[in-house]
């Protein structure tokens, strides 16, 4: 919530009046923040798909010996069953 709090007193620095009507520097910057979503994005969605394929090649039997059910639910997206969802 801080940084969203922030695009106020960011926004007034970034589009100056100078550059009206055009704001290069404002719709730049915006536009880097964007393009800087998108590819955090695509990285953490890369980086579930191999934690999901590494856990794959564990079975789910032998995960089900060597831990309890209590032992699962408490390491939470820690447990070698738990898949990351997109």
């Amino acid at each position: 919530m801080t940084v969203g709090n922030l695009g106020g007193a960011i926004g007034s620095n970034i589009f100056l009046a100078k550059q009206a009507p055009h704001y290069w520097l404002g719709y730049g910057f915006s536009l880097g923040i964007l393009v800087c979503g998108v590819i955090s994005t695509l990285v953490l969605r890369s980086v579930f798909m191999r934690i999901n394929r590494s856990r794959d090649q564990v079975p789910a039997e032998e995960v089900l010996s060597k831990y309890s059910e209590e032992q699962l639910v408490d390491m939470g997206d820690k447990s070698p069953l738990y898949r990351y969802v997109w």
